[in-house]
Order: structure tokens, then sequence, then C-alpha cells
């Protein structure tokens, strides 16, 4: 079995085709010689459940070298920046034992994988050893960095959306809800363009799950302009704080921007 691989070039394309063993070669890779004789009490930990909020753990891979030869520790490469690995000794003599600490930071890393050690001695460029840590990670309170906006109980990914072509078109914005109420998301209708539609799925978003708003643009409609307003309600607000913006390029024919038109600065009833 062989895969494609396509490979872009600055003025054209290759398609190189990869051999199935080849791929798995890369993935898990043969083991050089020294293999034999590195012994480790474990190559494999499932670590504990943890958060992306957790400080660094550590985790120890002890080994003993069962051959007649001292076995040179040259580097240890790791797939994953969040996994790093250091070894107690670099020149392991014939009996002795040595450790192999991997340092793994959940921070940014949420989801369930596989991480890879792989031990290289000074036979050959093969590595002599492979060990692995199986994680599981959940999102931490911190939700900063992959939901940036925050509007009242929700954070959104972004709070612009824009529209380039000539034709009807949907812009999707996610959202969780990160308070302890269902949210239903409206839009103020009384300053929604006639030329935007506005609807969120689900409906009604439980505390702790995701949600999308979904702009329609239709340039057949009238009320276009170069940056339009759509102002979220629901969320205890005043409208400075809860607006997503909607950018139409100048190309469109648009009317000439003007000051939009906003509610008064009161927050909404709860």
């Amino acid at each position: 079995m062989c895969v494609a691989v396509i490979a872009a070039a600055t003025a054209s394309a290759q398609i190189r085709i990869v051999p199935q063993d080849r791929l798995e070669e890369v993935y898990s890779p043969r083991l050089s010689a020294d293999s034999a004789f590195l012994r480790f009490d474990v190559r494999h930990i499932v670590a504990d459940p943890m958060s992306e909020d957790d400080a660094p753990q550590i985790f120890v891979y002890a080994f003993t070298n069962i051959g007649s030869s001292t076995l040179h520790i040259e580097r240890l490469v790791s797939t994953c920046s969040c996994a790093s690995a250091t070894c107690s000794v670099k020149e392991v003599k014939p009996g002795q034992k040595a450790e192999i600490r991997v340092k793994y930071n959940p921070k940014g890393h949420p989801g369930r994988f596989e991480r890879k050690v792989f031990v290289y001695t000074q036979k050959g460029n093969a590595p002599a050893a492979v060990l692995k840590l199986s994680v599981d990670v959940a999102s931490g309170a911190d939700l900063s960095a992959d939901w940036p906006v925050q509007m009242g109980p929700v954070r959104l990914r972004r709070s612009e959306v824009s529209f380039a072509g000539v034709g009807k078109a949907v812009e999707t914005i996610r959202f969780i809800n990160v308070g302890d109420r269902p949210v239903e998301l409206q839009c103020e209708t009384a300053f929604l363009p006639e030329c935007l539609e506005f609807s969120t799925v689900p409906a009604t978003v439980q505390p702790g799950t995701e949600g999308q708003i979904r702009i329609a643009f239709d340039p057949s409609k009238p009320g276009i302009r170069e940056t339009m307003k759509i102002i979220l309600k629901g969320l205890g607000l005043p409208p400075s704080k809860s607006t997503i913006t909607v950018v139409i390029p100048s190309s469109l024919h648009v009317i000439p921007n003007s000051p939009p038109v906003i509610p008064s600065e009161v927050e909404e009833s709860k």
C-alpha cells in the first residue's frame, strides 16, 4: 500500500508516493542493536487524568544496561514540545541503573494523547528505545487562549466576521457557556440590518457546553454598510460590551459609513 504526499513548491506542485511501510517506520521505527541492552522497568506509562491548570508532572522510566559495554545516551527526542526528557547520566556502564525523566506540561494541550520519547545511543541513526506516555487532559478554567472574547456568561472565539464575496454567505462564531445557567442568545432585531440574519445553534446552550452563532448575509437586501453591528441581548451587558461587528468590502457598492445606531448604554434586565 502506498500513500500520496503532495509537496507544494513556489511555482509548481509535485506528488511523491510514500510507501506505507515507510510511514509505519517513521511512527514506529526499527530499533538499533543497543535496544537489546536497555532493560526498562516500564516503557509505557498511563498517567492519571489531569487538567490544563495542573502543574507539570514528571514521569520516570528506570532502566539498566544489561550489556557488556558502556552505552552513551546521545539524545532524547520527544514527539511533542509538551513533553521534555532528560537522562540522569550520559554514560551508562554495564550493570548500571539510570533514569529517563519525562516532564509533561498539560497547559494548552487538552485531550487524549499518546506522546513518545525516542532514546538514541551511539549505535547508528535508529533509536535504541521508544518510551510512551498516555495522557488524558481536561480543559482548564482559563479559557482565554481558545475563547478570547468574554461577554458575560459566554466566551466567543471572535467578535468580528467579514463577507468577501458578492453572493449569499453564512459565517459562524463558536461560543461556550461558562456560566451556571442555560443561555439563550438573541439579538436586538430593531437594529439588525435587513441584509443580515441572526440565529444560534442550539437555541439554548447549557452550562459548560458550546454553541454557534450563525450570521447570514444577503447582498440583495437593503441596509448594507461597510461596518454593521449586531447587538446581543440576554447577557446582562450594555451594547458596547455585547456587540459583534460585521465587515463588508467596499467593492460591494455599500452605503458610505455613518455612525451606527446604538441604543443607550443601559444594562439589560437579567
